[in-house]
């Protein structure tokens, strides 16, 4: 009798343990590539690895403005962001990323705003100047007055 309730626990902990370890390789540059590897595009398509940790963290969404540079909103601080432990906090952020060289990879990264009003954003659209952010229960509006 005693052993039909250890073997659920066991069970529970072995998961539990299989996950974390699972988890922690899923995070980090190297992890990103292999990742990248794994993706299937149609055959007329390349896919290929742009940008990953530490230039951005959680990506959430993104968006394209008209100058090809990539806006990309966080959710580090959702739900604590438990598998690397990283909280951020200033809040979380909207970061702007650039392949200023043409390799098509980023190498350059800005923060246009962070704020824990901002925190697990899931939406953002960059129409001209404006920058529209979804983060329940609110739609943000910001204005990039100086094309940062």
């Amino acid at each position: 009798m005693k052993l039909h309730r250890i073997k659920p626990a066991l069970t529970a902990i072995a998961a539990l343990s299989l996950t974390m370890n699972l988890s922690a390789q899923r995070h980090g540059p190297a992890a990103a590539a292999e990742q990248a590897k794994l993706l299937i595009p149609h055959p007329e398509l390349e896919a290929a690895l742009f940008a990953s940790e530490p230039m951005l963290l959680n990506p959430a969404n993104m968006d394209i403005d008209a100058e090809g540079r990539v806006w990309v909103t966080e959710g580090v601080n959702y739900r604590l962001f438990k598998p690397w432990g990283k909280i951020q906090p200033k809040g979380d952020r909207i970061r702007i990323l650039e392949d200023t060289d043409g390799d098509g990879k980023a190498d350059l990264a800005k923060t246009f705003y962070q704020g824990n009003d901002v925190n697990a954003a899931l939406g953002i659209a960059v129409l001209g100047t404006k920058v529209i952010i979804s983060c329940s229960p609110k739609v943000l509006l910001f204005t990039d007055e100086n094309g940062d």
